[in-house]
């Protein structure tokens, strides 16, 4: 069996008859009668049985139609994707990122890789990680960086190294008490309302009684984290978050933590089978050339 087979049954069904279906496909006759008998011989059934001039589909053939069809349309959605991966220029670095680290860590990623090496055109998304490593599997995107490392009983085929570790930070606003000290202790706030980011992949690890001692009181839960340093300086309330350059100290103070509350692991992951266009297998050994020191 073959696709042309499959493509002959097709333009048979919808035709209804021989000659139309020669004529459409541009086959002689007796070659395509030949080509359906060849079918219909491996399949064990009749596809088709003579109706006066014209011929009428069997229950089997209604049945096998559904499938070739399907088989003759993934194959059609197959090409189309390789055309579009053939045009696609190789300046293209097609990345993702969980959404603590895609707008914190990343962003600034993208920008010294751009200032270093020139032009470039990224595609970037945020998703889960489960999501990540079904795109890295099927080529959808390139790399992704995300806060663990890749299952690899799950994913065998993709690799993953620690790229980054970003230690945790109290921010507050201009205004608040703490603004001017260095340094704090997690028992002096205890009396602080906290914005915690909705999400816990983002704050597990620093907003829990375990490591304070107490349970801190959140006033705000914000449903994106870009919103978080908005509400921290208008005074809303204090928060823990990775020291990325994307705090904006001109609003708002920076206090580093007395204790050790461990860090935000950053990985790179991609898929080791896949051969990365010219500027996203750059950029891939960009990243892991920064994580070198992480990865002795």
């Amino acid at each position: 069996m073959n696709l042309q087979q499959l493509e002959y049954f097709k333009v048979i069904a919808e035709t209804k008859t021989i000659t139309a279906a020669s004529n459409k496909l541009s086959i002689s006759q007796p070659a395509l009668s030949k080509a359906i008998s060849k079918l219909e011989e491996e399949l064990g059934v009749c596809l088709f049985e003579r109706e006066g001039r014209n011929i009428k589909i069997t229950n089997y053939g209604e049945v096998f139609l559904k499938y070739a069809e399907t088989a003759l349309d993934d194959i059609a959605r197959g090409i189309e994707k390789i055309e579009e991966m053939k045009h696609q220029t190789n300046l293209d670095i097609a990345i993702a990122a969980t959404n603590c680290i895609g707008v914190t860590y990343v962003p600034f990623l993208i920008s010294e890789f751009l200032n270093q090496h020139g032009y470039a055109k990224f595609n970037y998304n945020i998703s889960s990680v489960e999501e990540l490593c079904m795109d890295l599997k099927n080529g959808k995107i390139h790399v992704a960086f995300l806060d663990q490392k890749v299952d690899r009983e799950r994913y065998p085929k993709l690799e993953s190294i620690l790229v980054k570790k970003e230690e945790y930070v109290l921010i507050v606003s201009k205004n608040h008490v703490l603004a001017n000290k260095e340094e704090v202790s997690l028992s002096e706030l205890k009396e602080e309302y906290f914005i915690a980011y909705d999400d816990k992949k983002c704050h597990e690890k620093v907003l829990v009684k375990e490591l304070f001692g107490y349970v801190p009181k959140v006033s705000v839960q914000p449903s994106e984290i870009t919103m978080l340093a908005g509400l921290v300086a208008a005074g809303a309330g204090v928060s823990v978050v990775l020291n990325t350059p994307m705090i904006n100290t001109n609003k708002i103070s920076i206090v580093k933590i007395k204790e050790d509350i461990g860090y935000k692991e950053i990985y790179i992951a991609w898929n080791k089978e896949a051969m990365l266009p010219e500027n996203s297998s750059e950029f891939k050994d960009y990243v892991t050339r920064l994580g070198t020191v992480y990865n002795k």
